[in-house]
């Protein structure tokens, strides 16, 4: 993690532990909105579920930060608690969060979310291929998905993710490596997505290319 980002962080914490929770929650959202509906996004898998989590994330963060105490960085504390968030979102299907109980200048600190291109007739072959990934990968068991998500898409180190799931490196990296031979396992069978049957399958070729 970058010094600026520490810095950052540490300045969040001493805004809202003096009680000025307006400003340490816009700087809160500046620093890390867009790494939240990211994580969200690809873990749950579409930009509705994602904005259902990232609101509920947001919500619990809101609630929490004034009293956290330090027991670990606010980094490693924000990624644990959206990525138990989003596992629990993922296995209640979509059940409804709580309504931002904020004032009206909290919620105008919320950032626009822009919708992610979904639809795979107007997507370039480069987009397609990441979108059909990001599809294979929620097939992954939640041990597996979560250290692919952290480390291959959202690039967060080994001893990072080991912080975030209360694990180890050694525990990390060998169910980083499971995960991704059960990925490449799920596409090299040839992977369909879920609605877009007619638009053809997903499959490594014999260089290991994504087809």
């Amino acid at each position: 993690m970058a010094e600026q980002d520490i810095a950052v962080d540490r300045d969040i914490l001493d805004l809202y532990q003096s009680g000025q929770e307006e400003q340490a929650f816009k700087l809160f959202i500046n620093q890390y909105q867009a790494r939240l509906y990211s994580l969200a996004y690809r873990l749950l898998g579409n930009h509705d579920d994602a904005m259902d989590a990232l609101q509920e994330i947001l919500l619990q963060l809101h609630r929490s930060l004034k009293n956290f105490k330090g027991q670990s960085g606010l980094y490693t504390w924000v990624y644990r608690l959206s990525s138990n968030v989003c596992l629990n979102f993922r296995r209640k299907m979509r059940k409804p969060g709580g309504q931002l109980e904020w004032t009206e200048n909290l919620q105008q600190a919320v950032l626009p979310v822009e919708r992610p291109n979904e639809d795979p007739d107007t997507m370039c072959e480069t987009k397609y291929s990441q979108f059909l990934i990001q599809q294979a990968v929620l097939k992954l068991p939640d041990s597996q998905r979560v250290p692919v998500v952290l480390h291959d898409l959202e690039g967060l180190s080994l001893a990072e993710i080991a912080a975030v799931l209360d694990s180890n490196p050694n525990a990390i990296k060998a169910r980083l490596q499971r995960g991704r031979a059960a990925l490449r396992r799920i596409i090299s069978k040839g992977f369909v997505v879920k609605g877009m049957e007619g638009v053809g399958v997903f499959t490594v070729g014999h260089t290991g290319k994504l087809m």
